[in-house]
């Protein structure tokens, strides 16, 4: 069945898409390059993933020893995927680190194709090409495309669960969603509003569908956490809230400031191609009468969701946002028809008294 969310762009030569994909590839892996030839360190949070992962396979348990005073203790940080991925690739052997950092890249990659794909298939090869080359640009997305962390992986699920959504395979968007939470669970944001839209889109019964598998999955892994470790569990939740109402303590991202705060979004994890884009979008949007897809509500809510609810949670953490870049190009992709501004821009600087009886360019070069 079509609905109002199913691709409806031109036309497209597929040997000419899969030309244009080039574009944003050799981008993203080009930027990529510079981190991975300068051989970073394996930093604090990469060493603790990295530390229970071994744990797991030793013990069976999410165990964390790593600058940990005292005996190990139960990891329940986060919720508990992405060390368990860890601890897979751990006993495939090798230098485990390189391994775990070459997958974040492939997630990051296959980010930006899919935000490419998305936009090819919804609008056109110009909203594609916008939206892919704004993450693929992105310096804080490839900054941590090269981690042994979770973050990317997130955006990867999330963006695939936007695109299941166009395609009308809720449940499998469910699922990305699921994935996205027990990878980190900062990811309950899309969660929430994407359950919304699909509520107001389609129905009770279609949003139940959407909504069920995050759940399902957080709770049965709060149950086994209380099984294998209650007291540790009530103190990592205890942590948790505490760090949203901004409990008394040393940690200096307690402490920053809202103009601090606003400062580090703009230059840290947008950039000023991304602050630029936003500006052009909302100029072509203000002055045209055009319909843009409804998609385009999901990224731009969870945009609002996320960046709102940095400023009321205390703890300031620019990573935590680190999937508003894909959203916010998702948002700017199909926010505008970037083929009918292509095409009258070419016709605008054309010259001679055929130009305007000539066709349309709806494809971008």
């Amino acid at each position: 069945m079509q609905t109002d969310d199913a691709p409806r762009a031109r036309p497209v030569d597929p040997k000419r898409a899969a030309i244009a994909a080039l574009i944003p590839v050799v981008t993203f892996l080009g930027f990529a390059a510079i981190r991975i030839v300068s051989h970073p360190r394996l930093n604090f949070d990469e060493r603790i993933f990295l530390d229970v992962g071994r744990h797991i396979i030793d013990t069976g348990l999410p165990l964390r020893a790593y600058a940990q005073p005292g005996a190990p203790r139960l990891f329940f940080d986060h919720t508990p995927l992405y060390v368990y991925f860890v601890a897979l690739v751990t006993t495939v052997g090798g230098p485990t680190a390189e391994i775990l950092r070459s997958i974040t890249l492939l997630f990051g990659l296959s980010t930006v194709l899919l935000v490419f794909r998305i936009g090819l298939e919804v609008r056109g090869l110009g909203a594609a090409l916008v939206g892919s080359m704004l993450v693929a640009a992105n310096p804080f997305f490839v900054l941590f495309s090269w981690f042994v962390r979770m973050e990317v992986p997130l955006c990867f699920f999330l963006v695939l669960a936007v695109f299941l959504m166009i395609h009308e395979r809720l449940f499998l968007a469910g699922l990305a969603i699921a994935v996205a939470v027990m990878l980190k669970e900062i990811a309950l944001a899309f969660w929430l509003v994407a359950a919304a839209y699909i509520l107001v889109r389609r129905g009770l019964r279609a949003a139940t569908i959407i909504a069920l598998p995050t759940p399902v999955a957080f709770g049965a892994w709060l149950l086994y956490a209380n099984e294998i470790g209650h007291d540790r569990l009530l103190a990592t939740m205890g942590r948790w809230f505490g760090s949203a109402a901004g409990v008394k303590t040393r940690d200096p991202r307690i402490h920053v400031g809202l103009r601090t705060w606003v400062s580090e979004i703009i230059g840290q994890v947008l950039g000023p191609v991304m602050i630029f884009a936003m500006g052009a979008t909302a100029a072509f949007v203000a002055t045209g009468r055009r319909r843009f897809p409804p998609i385009a509500i999901v990224p731009i809510a969870y945009v609002v969701v996320a960046v709102a609810s940095s400023f009321v949670i205390r703890l300031k953490e620019p990573r935590y946002l680190i999937a508003i870049v894909p959203m916010i190009a998702l948002s700017i992709a199909l926010l505008v028809d970037w083929d009918e501004v292509w095409a009258t821009m070419r016709r605008s600087t054309s010259s001679g008294p055929t130009d305007l009886d000539r066709p349309a360019v709806t494809l971008a070069p």
